[in-house]
């Protein structure tokens, strides 16, 4: 992890140098936002506790393999050169949410700590969190009469924040549960491969990436060995500045 976020700023630096031209853009657009590895699951359960009138609880396990939708922006500097390679430093800002689907829950009644009913549940919960990203890319631009594409892969370094949990359904028939972690898990870096693409017309660009994370979301764990990797997919518009 430590090399590559050397390797970032020391690309950005030295690869243009051999450039022809420099352009600005900006982007924003949909990020979609769900985990991968033999331990992302669509649904799981929740355990809940009313603690004297203040009802709370968790999801068992929040890294889910459902997609959620979330908002993706950022700024890129990118330079051409005379065969039309590139080279691009991009900076992202993130505000991402992964779905659980739930089935059931275990509920603890207020002031007992040894007892847990089950019941069937449903509803959903959401893990809601930033990340702050980092992409260096190399690639070429094809050209294809008045459009332009871009087409870029490379290392990405993510230190991703925030987390938040927040969910809500039924139990029991018709019962009302509701989960609100604000904390849920700590901040952390990540390490991921990214694959870019941008179509372009003029100024204006539709742009489409993919970035397949590398550090297990749940390494560390004492006595268990889960693994979940996250994955992003974003949809977006483009314009540059320069």
């Amino acid at each position: 992890m430590k090399s590559t976020l050397l390797l970032l700023p020391l690309l950005a630096v030295a690869l243009p140098a051999a450039a022809q031209d420099t352009e600005i853009s900006g982007r924003a657009g949909v990020g979609l936002f769900w985990f991968g590895g033999p331990s992302a699951e669509g649904t799981s359960f929740v355990n809940f506790a009313n603690n004297f009138g203040q009802p709370n609880g968790y999801t068992n396990n929040p890294y889910s393999s459902r997609l959620g939708a979330g908002l993706a922006l950022g700024a890129r500097v990118q330079h051409v050169g005379q065969r039309n390679g590139l080279v691009a430093f991009d900076l992202g800002y993130e505000w991402l949410r992964s779905r659980t689907a739930i089935t059931q829950l275990y509920y603890t009644p207020p002031g007992i700590s040894s007892f847990s009913g089950a019941y069937r549940a449903d509803g959903r919960t959401e893990l809601v969190a930033q990340h702050a990203t980092a992409f260096v890319g190399l690639g070429h631009r094809f050209k294809a009469q008045a459009l332009a594409i871009d087409v870029l892969a490379g290392p990405e370094a993510a230190y991703v924040f925030g987390f938040r949990e927040k969910g809500s359904g039924t139990y029991n028939g018709n019962l009302n549960w509701a989960v609100d972690q604000p904390s849920r898990a700590a901040s952390r870096f990540d390490a991921r491969l990214r694959a870019d693409a941008t179509v372009w017309y003029q100024r204006l660009g539709f742009n489409a990436s993919y970035s397949h994370g590398l550090l297990n979301y749940q390494r560390g764990l004492l006595g268990a060995s889960p693994e979940v990797y996250a994955r992003t997919l974003r949809l977006g518009l483009a314009y540059k500045l320069r």
